[in-house]
């Protein structure tokens, strides 16, 4: 079920709402219990076989957690938390690596047969993951055991089950045992329900539209020219910014209508000035995910071999080439490695990782090595960065999003006017019944220019909310003038909005996160 599909916004939205406001007299039990069987509605309405899946995966790992917190020696914890973490990544082996390496073996001549294939579970990645980090943190007890509903909410409430944001026990745990909630508030809902919309919005109005010419690209990467690719490769960038950007914000505006708060998940990616500040704004959830259960323990463990070799693992160390090479380098290249399996089994999301891993693993060496008055410093002012960032994200967009590494690889080819190909009207033939701006010549650099300004210029959702830290100032190049405020003329922009949103709704497409 879509967020921004009708059957979610005209039934299951407001039946959702409606329950939980109703049962919220009753107490915490009815309330949490309605919006856990409505998660599992949700996330069964897709294929109903699945639920099943996660809810093994949720008995399984609630009684793992149940063993890990009652036994008593330390090393009968570690071992109920391996069994239960390979209980997992078996799980999440089958349904997403198995048949993608038997197809490659098949293809290879290493097998004889073809073993079929199976339908990758929505979310699977997700609900995964947070269930792993929560035994991992209960193990080192830095997390305390929660009851069964507490656990099944925190799971699949339906907000971030299918594609993030990777919700950390210490934010929601807490908020499901707080005495103030009553139903619904009108505070939040009001605030709530301008996130969602702003968010559908984005979905709506500016990724589905350019979806269709990237689409077109690499369906067909070798029937386009450079610029013809170019303009292919900005529509995707474009579409992925705001397919993702309107999913966070519909998430977070949705737990905010339950009056929960999920931690932000996308803070203006592409204005970074380094790669290290994009992966701090892009996927945050996910940036954390990766440094606190991956990065940090592969650093830690370098550091203690170092240790035990005598050499020193300090910040003076890490000034070393040795040092550098083992407690920066590799820990990176491992997790950005593993980062991009995550994203799928084929190697284009391998070299996408890889790719990241190398972009990151020089910004660390930069500002290791490179001194901050360094006269070098100054060749790279904040707006030099931003689009040496945003060429490095590019390039890492045509692996994460290519149909193959050699598709990948004759996209790139493309760019660099070693092949042939149509320019921008080759488009009409690939976009059918669609009025694309990319057949109509120069209007298409247009489209992009603007989507860059509303990127570089405007504040992002959060900041126009006012839901940032205290004192965090704006990124937003004009500043904070665009604030929403709870007034009629808000209302009557939002309802603007929403009837445009709502007039082409028909034509929206999944969300590109929901596929991981």
């Amino acid at each position: 079920m879509l967020f921004s599909s009708n059957v979610f916004l005209f039934m299951f939205l407001p039946v959702a709402l409606l329950g939980y406001h109703l049962l919220g007299r009753f107490g915490r039990v009815p309330m949490f219990s309605w919006l856990s069987l409505v998660s599992l509605y949700f996330y069964g309405y897709w294929n109903p076989k699945y639920l099943y899946l996660l809810v093994g995966s949720i008995v399984f790992n609630f009684a793992m957690s149940r063993v890990i917190a009652k036994v008593q020696r330390d090393r009968a914890k570690s071992t109920a938390l391996i069994a239960a973490i390979t209980g997992n990544l078996l799980l999440l082996f089958w349904f997403k690596y198995l048949f993608p390496l038997l197809h490659f073996a098949l293809s290879a001549g290493w097998v004889g047969r073809s073993f079929g294939s199976v339908l990758l579970p929505l979310g699977i990645s997700f609900f995964t993951f947070t269930q792993i980090a929560y035994l991992i943190d209960l193990k080192q007890e830095v997390a305390e055991p929660q009851d069964f509903l507490s656990y099944v909410l925190f799971v699949t409430f339906f907000p971030h089950l299918i594609a993030g944001p990777i919700i950390h026990h210490s934010e929601m745990m807490p908020q499901f045992t707080a005495t103030n909630h009553r139903g619904l508030r009108a505070d939040d809902m009001a605030v709530g329900t301008t996130w969602f919309l702003m968010g559908l919005g984005k979905k709506v109005l500016l990724a589905d539209q350019f979806g269709p010419v990237a689409d077109a690209l690499y369906a067909n990467p070798h029937g386009f020219g450079a610029q013809a690719t170019w303009v292919g490769l900005f529509c995707y960038m474009m579409q992925l910014y705001f397919d993702f950007s309107g999913y966070s914000d519909m998430a977070l505006g949705l737990a905010r209508m339950f009056s929960l708060t999920f931690p932000v998940n996308f803070n203006s990616p592409y204005k970074a000035a380094n790669i290290i500040d994009f992966w701090q704004r892009w996927h945050m959830t996910l940036t954390r995910y990766l440094n606190l259960y991956l990065y940090n323990p592969l650093a830690m463990a370098m550091s203690r071999r170092r240790i035990r070799k005598g050499k020193k693992a300090t910040k003076k160390a890490q000034r070393t080439l040795s040092g550098f090479s083992e407690i920066i380098a590799l820990p990176m290249l491992s997790t950005m490695f593993l980062a991009g399996i995550w994203h799928g089994a084929g190697m284009q999301f391998i070299l996408f990782g890889l790719a990241h891993a190398v972009y990151l693993t020089a910004n660390h060496a930069w500002r290791i090595f490179v001194p901050e008055d360094a006269p070098v410093q100054k060749l790279l002012p904040k707006p030099v960065g931003v689009l040496l960032t945003l060429a490095c994200v590019l390039v890492g967009q045509i692996f994460f999003r290519a149909h193959s590494a050699r598709d990948a690889f004759y996209v790139m080819g493309t760019l660099l006017h070693l092949h042939g190909g149509g320019g921008l009207a080759a488009y009409a033939a690939h976009v059918p019944g669609t009025s694309s701006f990319a057949t109509i010549g120069s209007q298409a650099w247009v489209v992009i220019a603007a989507a860059f300004a509303i990127v570089w210029l405007l504040p992002n959702t959060q900041e126009i909310l006012g839901q940032v830290d205290p004192g965090e100032r704006s990124r937003s190049l004009v500043g904070n003038w665009i604030r929403w405020r709870p007034t009629a003329a808000w209302g009557l922009v939002m309802m603007a909005v929403t009837s445009l949103t709502l007039a082409i709704l028909y034509l929206s497409t999944s969300f590109l996160y929901f596929q991981f």
